[in-house]
């Protein structure tokens, strides 16, 4: 199959004919009113350009009204014609790809946490939170208004466990309720094998121990499981 063809009139294209090939012009609006033209590497983060920005602003008027840095954040015209907060500053601009180069320096809300958190799960859905709740599907409500009720509930219950709880709950044990009556007649205090297949291995192992001495070893074998073999004989 031939490679896919881009479009060379796309800025935020490697091979694009519309800028230089490291960098890129873009224009940035601060609070402030004043407009700022620079130009950033196409692959920064937003974080560094952020930080590009500040230094720059620096020289203009009215700097010392902006403020802390961590308290603002960019805005964009996203490619589907829609205003994206640029919470996630981890991104690189070359996948932020704004329709147009132009970034707006906006004020942080509160609630950065939950922000940062709705930026991300719309980068993986691949659509704007922003998006979803404007739909008129009763349905797709109900089922969104659903799983946050159960997610919540879920969180709640495990921020109220103990330690212990909380352990056994992530992590816990894979073992057997008991062994059969059978193989419980067979064992003895002599001897004693544990038998461990793996999955992704043909290979198996096992560590026993006789009249007080432990012995380990290998042998080839298929399947999985456990066996405890008394008396030097295997049990299936």
């Amino acid at each position: 199959m031939p490679p896919a063809m881009t479009d060379t009139l796309d800025i935020w294209a490697a091979d694009s004919q519309l800028s230089d090939e490291d960098c890129v012009p873009v224009d940035f609006l601060l609070p402030t009113g004043i407009y700022i033209q620079m130009d950033v590497p196409r692959e920064a983060t937003i974080q560094h350009i952020k930080l590009l920005l500040w230094k720059q602003a620096q020289a203009y008027p009215l700097f010392s009204f902006l403020g802390e840095m961590e308290s603002h954040m960019f805005e964009c015209v996203n490619q589907s014609a829609v205003h994206e907060e640029l919470e996630d500053e981890t991104r690189r601009l070359c996948d932020v790809r704004p329709f147009l180069p132009v970034l707006k320096l906006i004020t942080r809300n509160c609630g950065r946490a939950e922000r940062l958190l709705d930026s991300k799960i719309g980068v993986l859905i691949g659509k704007g939170l922003h998006e979803l709740d404007a739909l008129q599907d009763q349905e797709v409500k109900d089922f969104r208004s659903k799983m946050f009720r159960i997610s919540e509930e879920k969180m709640l219950r495990v921020q109220m466990m103990s330690w212990k709880e909380w352990l056994q709950s992530c992590f816990s044990p894979q073992l057997e309720a008991g062994g059969t009556e059978a193989l419980q007649e067979r064992l003895n205090e002599a001897t004693l094998k544990v038998t461990m297949h793996f999955d992704l291995s043909q290979g198996t192992s096992f560590r026993g121990a006789e009249g007080g001495r432990e012995a380990g070893g290998c042998c080839r074998g298929q399947g999985s499981g456990v066996s405890t073999v008394p008396g030097g004989r295997g049990v299936g």
